[in-house]
């Protein structure tokens, strides 16, 4: 029987109907599936488990917001920066986003060096969660211009370093211990899931002589022109049961340990004997003038792992001692609920810094201490402030011998991922606030665990800045920066012996006497900023600016000077110093940040200075205007000029000629205080820097800068 056209077609429409709900079905409960896996291995901290199954998901449904949210943040927990910053790129696109995304984007865009956007995007996580002290830090900081290189480091790549991961050095004994996931002469059948490589274990170099710097490029070209045969799996695809030796599936470059191989690093480093490398992690060490030392590991103690209520294995401290490191002990504030972890110790081992996550603190981990008491108990923990402590992590710390405090953060605004702080302490407290060690020590990457010989001259660290972490030696420059000139009269142009130079900078002044013939000469210290006051009896004094900011090599800074002899009305004005100092005296005014325009609170002391020049119209003045450091150079020096010129209109618009008025600028080199590129400032500080200062001349001297009792 022959099927009419008009009751097939809807038949064959229904079928196919059918048959694609039915398929439909299927793909959407295998697609559950796999995202319910994922969601598994995303729980348990197996991120690199985790975004295989997460791919897989986002292949049927790119559109998933779970998916991408996980996939994000294990990109972020695996350090792969580039698919961190494409993924939070697309969450931050959600018309409903999460605030943490627009905090993970900016952290994101830091690590890629994308610091303009970073800024921008820390400002709108601070517009969402007004009171994170975090965001306001970074929002507020000129990220690309953190002090580059401001104790002028040479940073190298050492010999210890491996394919795999070398990180958190301490010293020990004559030598150097440092925690490694090497591949060791057998291989291990237990892997730390969230990155697929082995558990840290310890190893030691017995002398810090046997440490070099090599550049493991050219070393790993050399040997492959040697035509050296190094065996590994090379097509890039999961490690198999297949492949020789492999009892866990390492990570690629676990396997692929080139550097290793051709080094022959057996003979230079060795594993750490005691009761240290138990099954799961032992790492972040520092030793005790005995020999023994507290470590970080798992929550695994003769043979037993104990886990928190939510089923996680935290970290705690214990401390290894005797002849062979065979005995040990756990530190008595460990807790199964939180992690503690990554010891530090005063050189003489009686204070210990540490880092946890315990209730009570800033957010993420904070850094505590604790003093040796008697019987060699430790005191109770307590914070080292909200002046070192953050929203974010700090941790690693470490000391060194004049009482400074080094450690890591996320919170205070850096380049990127972890960077380096560093902090004076005075009986435990933080006499300023943590200043960032600067490029090339720290980089848009991981940056940590720093420690320093104790002549502060060299030290190691460790980073992730070459994609795994790596030990590196940092190394002060030795270069000189000399001061040298002439002080001569300024209409002979005779020289002037008996002089002074004074030099004022932010620590005080310092005073340079010229020779019998006129010279003066003097080594300065780097990244300093001076005020240079020229003097000699019978003449003017002479004002003039320099600095040793950015000078990163051996040079020569020729300062000339010339000075004016004191006519009778200028010698009156000498004598009456003091009188004439009250009479003109000045006050500055402030600028709200970037902006030049004169503020309410600053119009009483221009309308004051404003009369003053009417009532004495032999008086000129100097407009000198500043800004904070925040910005480039270039655009603090335009935004200083703006400033300085809108004080200028302001007087001239009340009846004062603009000649007698001369405006100079110098846009953040005369900063007050210490707030440079990456200080973590606070308002009122920052605040300090943003002003003119108006110099009174009279008669020819400047009256405003005249050091009346040093004549």
């Amino acid at each position: 029987m022959k099927l009419d056209i008009k009751v097939a077609l809807p038949i064959y429409l229904c079928l196919t109907f059918i048959l694609c709900s039915a398929t439909h079905a299927q793909n959407s409960s295998a697609n559950q599936n796999d995202l319910n896996m994922a969601r598994k291995s995303f729980n348990s901290l197996e991120y690199v488990s985790a975004i295989s199954k997460l791919k897989k998901v986002l292949a049927k449904d790119s559109s998933n917001l779970e998916a991408i949210e996980m996939l994000a943040y294990s990109f972020r927990m695996t350090k792969n920066y580039p698919g961190a910053l494409k993924t939070y790129r697309k969450l931050t696109g959600q018309s409903a986003m999460k605030n943490e995304w627009a905090l993970y984007y900016a952290e994101s865009l830091a690590n890629n060096q994308q610091y303009e956007e970073s800024e921008r995007w820390y400002r709108k996580y601070l517009s969402l969660v007004p009171v994170d002290k975090r965001a306001a830090a970074f929002a507020s900081t000129n990220l690309s211009k953190i002090n580059k290189n401001p104790n002028h480091w040479q940073v190298g790549f050492l010999n210890i370093n491996t394919q795999a991961s070398e990180y958190s050095p301490a010293f020990y004994k004559e030598g150097l211990l440092f925690s490694s996931n090497r591949q060791s002469e057998n291989f291990s059948k237990h892997i730390f899931k969230w990155d697929n490589t082995p558990f840290s274990k310890f190893y030691y170099v017995n002398k810090l002589a046997d440490l070099k710097v090599i550049n493991p490029d050219s070393l790993i070209n050399s040997k492959s022109r040697d035509k050296q045969k190094i065996r590994y799996n090379d097509d890039d695809t999961p490690e198999t049961s297949n492949d020789n030796n492999i009892l866990s599936a390492y990570t690629g470059t676990i396997e692929r340990d080139t550097l290793n191989l051709i080094y022959g690093q057996n003979k230079l480093v060795k594993k750490l004997g005691g009761l240290f490398n138990n099954r799961y992690h032992t790492a972040a060490a520092a030793a005790f003038p005995d020999g023994s030392i507290i470590f970080t590991g798992n929550n695994y103690l003769k043979g037993k792992t104990s886990r928190s209520a939510d089923g996680t294995i935290k970290l705690k401290l214990y401390t290894v001692y005797g002849p062979d490191l065979n005995s040990i002990k756990a530190f008595p504030y460990n807790s199964d609920e939180y992690s503690t972890g990554h010891p530090a110790l005063t050189p003489d081992g009686n204070i210990l810094v540490f880092a946890s996550d315990r209730p009570g603190g800033f957010g993420g981990t904070d850094l505590y201490y604790c003093v040796k008491a008697g019987h060699g108990e430790w005191t109770s923990p307590v914070n080292l402030g909200k002046l070192i402590n953050t929203e974010g992590n700090e941790m690693f710390p470490s000391f060194d011998h004049d009482g400074n405090l080094f450690f890591s953060s996320t919170g205070l605004a850096g380049l990127g991922g972890l960077d380096l702080f560093q902090v004076p302490l005075k009986e435990m407290k933080p006499t300023t606030s943590p200043v960032n060690m600067g490029s090339p020590i720290n980089s848009s990457k991981d940056d940590f665990a720093l420690i320093i010989t104790p002549d502060g001259k060299k030290g190691y660290f460790s980073s992730n800045r070459e994609g795994n972490d790596n030990i590196y030696e940092f190394r002060r420059s030795s270069y000189k920066i000399i001061l040298q000139g002439t002080l001569t009269d300024a209409r002979t142009r005779i020289p002037l012996p008996g002089g002074r130079i004074l030099m004022h900078h932010l620590d005080g002044n310092d005073t340079i006497k010229t020779d019998n013939k006129g010279r003066f000469r003097r080594e300065l210290p780097a990244e300093t900023d001076y005020e240079v006051t020229a003097q000699k009896l019978g003449y003017i004094n002479n004002i003039q600016f320099t600095t040793s900011v950015g000078i990163q090599k051996d040079s020569v800074i020729n300062l000339d000077i010339r000075l004016n002899r004191t006519e009778s009305a200028q010698q009156y004005v000498l004598n009456h110093c003091d009188s004439l100092k009250k009479v003109f005296s000045v006050k500055n005014i402030y600028y709200d940040l970037d902006r030049s325009e004169i503020r309410p609170d600053a119009r009483g002391a221009l309308n004051e200075l404003a009369e003053l020049m009417r009532k004495y119209p032999e008086i000129t003045i100097i407009t000198s205007s500043h800004c904070d450091s925040r910005a480039s150079e270039e655009y603090n020096r335009n935004l200083s000029l703006r400033r300085g010129e809108s004080a200028k209109q302001y007087l001239v618009a009340r009846g004062i000629r603009s000649d007698r008025i001369k405006v100079e600028y110098y846009g953040k080199t005369r900063l007050v205080n210490r707030c440079y590129d990456g200080v973590n400032c606070s308002e009122e500080d920052q605040q300090l820097n943003r002003r003119t200062e108006f110099d009174v001349i009279l008669q020819g001297v400047n009256i405003t800068r005249e050091n009346c009792a040093d004549r």
